[in-house]
Order: C-alpha cells, then sequence, then structure tokens
C-alpha cells in the first residue's frame, strides 16, 4: 500500500504542475475577438491615416500553424515561412510576428499586440525608414493583410534565445503576408476612400465575401504535437494513472468489507 500512495502523492503533485500553467485556447471566442479587436485598432490607427487598409478577421487556419509553432518555445521566426503549403492549406503567403514574456503574469493579448504597434514611433512613413525595430508594426498595418490566427504557448523551461525561466510566447500568423521590401505598408489619404465598392468599419475596408470564416481539417506537418504527448494527450495519461489505483483501491476495500472473493 505505501507504493500505491506514493505513486498517488506523485500524481497529485503533477496535476497540481500542470494545472499552474496557463492554458491558451486558440477556439476561445475571447481569446478570438481580443486578437483580431486589437490588430483592427491599429490599423484604426494608423498614422498618417490610411486610404486602403482592409478589416481584419480571424482564420482558424493561421491559428493552428501559430500554436504549432509556439509550442517549440523558440523565438525564433518559423522555419517554414517560405515554404509554400506548409504554413497555410491555402494561402500562399503568410507573415508572422512573435512576442516573448516572463513571467506568466506579464501576458495580455491587449499588450502584446500593443507593444508592435508602438513601434510606430521608430517608422517614418514617408520614407519608409525604420531607426530601430518596427517590422512588427508594418506588418499590422500592411493593407493587403486581412487575415491573422493567433496562438499563446506557456513554456515552464524557458523560451529558447530568451530565458530559461517559465515564460510565455504569443504568435501571430496573417495573410496574405506583409512586409516586402521597397513597398509601403499602405496608401495614405482618407479613410477608406480606396475601399471599391466595400463598407467601411473603423476606418477599415470590409468586405463579406473575403471575410467569411472559413474552417479547416488540416494540420501542419511539422507541429511537434503529431510526435509528442500534448496537453491534451497528458491529461488522458494522468486520469488513466489515477484512475487504475483507485480501482484496485476500491475492490480491496469491498473485499475487506463484505468479505468478497472471486474464484476461477
Amino acid at each position: 500500500m505505501s507504493d500505491l500512495i506514493r505513486v498517488l502523492i506523485s500524481v497529485t503533485v503533477l496535476l497540481n504542475v500542470v494545472s499552474s500553467e496557463p492554458f491558451f485556447d486558440i477556439r476561445d471566442p475571447a481569446f478570438i475577438e481580443e486578437c483580431v479587436r486589437e490588430h483592427n485598432m491599429g490599423r484604426t490607427n494608423a498614422n498618417p491615416p490610411a486610404s486602403n487598409m482592409r478589416y481584419m478577421t480571424w482564420d482558424a487556419g493561421l491559428a493552428v500553424t501559430a500554436r504549432a509553432w509556439a509550442r517549440f518555445c523558440i523565438f525564433e521566426h518559423n522555419i517554414h515561412l517560405r515554404e509554400v503549403r506548409r504554413m497555410h492549406p491555402t494561402f500562399p503567403s503568410v507573415g508572422e510576428n512573435i512576442w516573448v514574456g516572463t513571467p506568466y503574469s506579464i501576458f495580455t493579448v491587449k499588450s502584446a499586440v500593443k507593444s508592435w504597434v508602438d513601434e510606430v514611433k521608430d517608422y517614418d512613413y514617408s520614407t519608409g525608414k525604420c531607426s530601430n525595430v518596427c517590422g512588427h508594426y508594418t506588418q499590422i498595418v500592411w493593407a493587403d493583410t486581412y487575415k491573422v490566427g493567433c496562438a499563446a504557448q506557456a513554456c515552464p523551461n524557458g523560451v529558447t534565445s530568451f530565458s530559461t525561466q517559465p515564460a510565455i510566447i504569443f504568435v501571430c500568423n496573417y495573410a496574405t503576408a506583409g512586409n516586402y521590401r521597397g513597398k509601403a505598408p499602405y496608401t495614405t489619404g482618407p479613410s477608406c476612400s480606396g475601399c471599391a465598392r466595400e463598407t467601411c468599419e473603423n476606418k477599415l475596408c470590409h468586405n463579406s465575401t473575403r471575410d467569411t470564416q472559413q474552417s479547416y481539417n488540416w494540420t501542419p506537418d511539422w507541429d511537434p504535437a503529431l510526435s509528442s504527448c500534448g496537453f491534451f494527450c497528458l491529461t488522458v495519461v494522468i486520469i488513466r494513472l489515477v484512475s487504475v489505483p483507485l480501482v484496485f483501491i476500491s475492490v480491496y476495500c469491498l473485499q475487506c468489507r463484505y468479505s468478497l472473493f472471486a474464484y476461477e
């Protein structure tokens, strides 16, 4: 019985460790709404104003890709960005922004996206020059980009190239990709004046056909979850570890109380 107790204690500790790590669901409506809202706010407030900025909506395929890359806990851009169909089942080009922070409590979608948008202070639209890092900002305000999918991942062992402390990595993927060399992110002018037969929503060009939500039965072939035990898998393993000894304990207690015996 002492060995069984030790197993139960170990499983309890493991459960506590897992539950103490924040978990983010890319299908959570609140998470999706916040990601889209913060991106569109940055686009609405582009400085100088844009005439042809498209309204941005969620794409489940991009979110799956963002989650797959975030699982590696590496503070580097996805090595498959230039590989057609390995980033998304339909979009030929995909852009990417990455944010990392520690401790866990420092992360919110709003603060992460704001850190990208705030790069506008280092960007000169008239010359296209950047005095510091501003590629995250120009991707967010890239006029032709109209889809976004994000994922946040807790990394208890830290994020490679950033920190060995528990951290959160936040990845957003975009379609179509932006940041093409020698091209301005958008055209200046009165808001929505460049929208051809489209409605104007918060100074952004909205197209009901283009902005329709799509669903995909697709996972990138490089997703580490395909070859390792992810959160759901780990949960199943833990439940099995707990349930098996509990069954034996229940049977033992029943035998002691009611003098039950089994014969073959």
